[in-house]
């Protein structure tokens, strides 16, 4: 069930793991005077992730004034070893149970939300012999606008598959549009929404903990088989 009226209101302050780096605060990623733009994926593995952050890789010098981070329903340890040591040129936070898509609310897909683009997506991986978990359920994309302290400026849930910005050029134009918008509201006479503070936005949680679990473990999944050809993932540093 998507919560409701988020803009306006804040993500509490957590840590999260990225390929490389675990307990990263997440405050410190939205800290500074540009937007956070945050881009709620499928699993590291599925093609339609490794479309869309293959795009952004592509179209990065058209992201200007903005900050990416896309998150992936993935381990660390899985993203690490699929990457072989590579760096993506932007955040990736790694949410394998899901804490951050159920406390925003991210659905899963119906027959009806197939795009004719997450078809063509999936049709050329399965033609490379890319594979991927069908089983699973297949997620809704999630974009959002953060600024400081976690307060939610913009969201979309996407209606589709691949109902998202398409490339960096696309996500720079949503935050200038965000921006305007902002800048509008508060030159009104009425004072503007301020961004309510989320729940322990006084302290830093574990995503564990935004989920309630204390325990602070979280599961790992075995590497993903290796392709049977170069996928996107291994064309996005040439």
């Amino acid at each position: 069930m998507r919560p409701d009226h988020l803009a306006g209101t804040s993500i509490p302050r957590f840590t999260y793991d990225t390929p490389t780096t675990p307990g990263n605060d997440f405050y410190d990623l939205c800290a500074g005077p540009e937007p956070l733009a945050m881009i709620f994926l499928p699993s590291f593995d599925h093609p339609i992730t490794r479309e869309y952050i293959s795009r952004y890789i592509k179209t990065l010098p058209d992201l200007k004034g903005v900050r990416l981070a896309c998150v992936v329903r993935s381990s660390p340890r899985q993203v690490a070893q699929t990457l072989e040591g590579r760096q993506l040129p932007f955040t990736l936070i790694c949410d394998r149970p899901g804490v951050l898509y159920n406390f925003l609310g991210v659905e899963t897909a119906g027959l009806l939300n197939w795009s004719f683009e997450a078809q063509r997506i999936i049709r050329s991986a399965q033609s490379r012999g890319l594979r991927y978990d069908r089983k699973a359920p297949q997620l809704l994309p999630l974009t959002l606008v953060i600024g400081r302290e976690g307060a939610i400026l913009f969201t979309h849930y996407g209606r589709n598959l691949t109902d998202m910005p398409g490339d960096c050029g696309a996500i720079c134009s949503l935050c200038d549009e965000v921006a305007e918008l902002t800048a509008a509201r508060q030159g009104a006479p009425a004072a503007p929404r301020r961004a309510k503070a989320g729940p322990h936005s006084d302290e830093t949680l574990t995503l564990p903990d935004l989920a309630g679990d204390l325990t602070g473990e979280l599961p790992h999944l075995a590497a993903a088989p290796p392709a049977q050809e170069e996928d996107a993932i291994g064309k996005l540093f040439d």
